[in-house]
């Protein structure tokens, strides 16, 4: 044997026989995975079409007895005492509206109180809408009698309005609004306008932005909040006050 035919049976690194086979080998191998994971897919996928699932029983229904209907019968009458009543039944007055107003009431000729039986008072027919009831003889008591006017409600106060210079001069705790920190890296100043209701004891009620960036007003409205009125009075009595309010946000001074 020659020294070529013996080195050609060596199995060499970087053979490119070798290096063909083993990639064909695994191209194989990548070609048979993805036949078997789609083969798996597949099953799972067509399984719960292909049988038929069975749905769990969640609910037992019992069925009712049979209803035989009719209404329970009436206790028969116990010995000695009998439940038969003798007579016509007895019929509860109702109140009824009369057929015609008449134009006056009649009024007792004395200041005695009527009898059970009489004519006049309780439970007489003569009174408009009788049959029962105090008729037109108590204030109120019925459609017929004097009308009993009810005084309406009072009016609500409205607060006085005062001038913004008039209320600074009363004001008599005041917090100073702190600057947004977006705002001074912006560098941005500005003005908020607000309206306010201060209440009867000097405490600011009500607050509503009339102007102003969206960024300063918050931070005014919190400092608003804090503020405090001497009490507003008119004629020794406090009252409440409508008045503007101006904040003015500058750097350097907030």
């Amino acid at each position: 044997m020659s020294k070529r035919e013996g080195f050609s049976q060596c199995l060499v690194d970087g053979d490119e026989q070798s290096l063909e086979r083993a990639r064909r080998l695994r191209q194989k191998a990548l070609l048979a995975s993805i036949v078997v994971e789609a083969a798996l897919v597949l099953a799972l996928l067509l399984w719960p079409l292909i049988t038929l699932g069975k749905l769990p029983r969640q609910f037992f229904i019992t069925p009712a007895p049979p209803y035989h209907g009719g209404p329970a019968p009436e206790p028969g009458p116990s010995h000695g005492h009998s439940t038969r009543q003798d007579g016509p039944p007895k019929i509860h007055e109702i109140m009824v509206q009369p057929p015609s107003i008449p134009s006056q009431v009649q009024e007792p000729s004395s200041d005695e109180a009527p009898g059970i039986n009489s004519d006049s008072g309780f439970g007489s027919t003569d009174i408009p809408g009788g049959g029962s009831g105090p008729g037109g003889l108590v204030p109120g008591g019925s459609n017929f009698g004097p009308a009993v006017s009810i005084p309406p409600p009072p009016p609500a106060e409205k607060p006085r309005r005062l001038s913004e210079g008039v209320m600074e001069a009363a004001l008599i705790h005041k917090v100073q609004p702190q600057y947004p920190a977006v705002a001074r890296l912006m560098h941005l100043e500005g003005t908020v306008r607000l309206q306010a209701i201060i209440g009867k004891d000097g405490s600011v009620r009500e607050l509503q932005v009339l102007s102003g960036n969206p960024i300063l007003v918050q931070a005014a409205f919190a400092a608003v909040r804090e503020w405090r009125y001497q009490p507003t009075q008119l004629n020794g009595e406090p009252v409440e006050v409508e008045t503007f309010i101006t904040v003015n946000f500058i750097l350097g001074q907030n």
